[in-house]
């Protein structure tokens, strides 16, 4: 898992994450734990529309491309604050 942790600029990962809303960051962190849309949905009490525009708002505020990206950026961050 090294390996992740390598690719994803701490700084720049810890910086943009402060940028999201704080129902932003709760999805981010479960993309982190591999969730579904319909998984997160499920957690918290929405719609996966609402998963869906959330998960566009962060990958746009993170400037990522995809949900996998989002995902492994999220689990390195949530990694790195455990470290901390």
């Amino acid at each position: 898992m090294a390996a992740i942790q390598d690719h994803v600029p701490r700084d720049d990962v810890r910086s943009s994450v402060a940028l999201l809303t704080p129902r932003q960051l709760d999805v981010f962190l479960l993309l982190g734990k591999g969730m579904s849309t319909r998984q997160i949905a499920h957690r918290l009490t929405v719609t996966e529309h609402t998963v869906k525009a959330h998960t566009a708002a962060i990958l746009n505020a993170l400037g990522l491309e995809s949900r996998l990206q989002a995902g492994l950026a999220a689990y390195a961050y949530a990694r790195a604050v455990a470290q901390d």
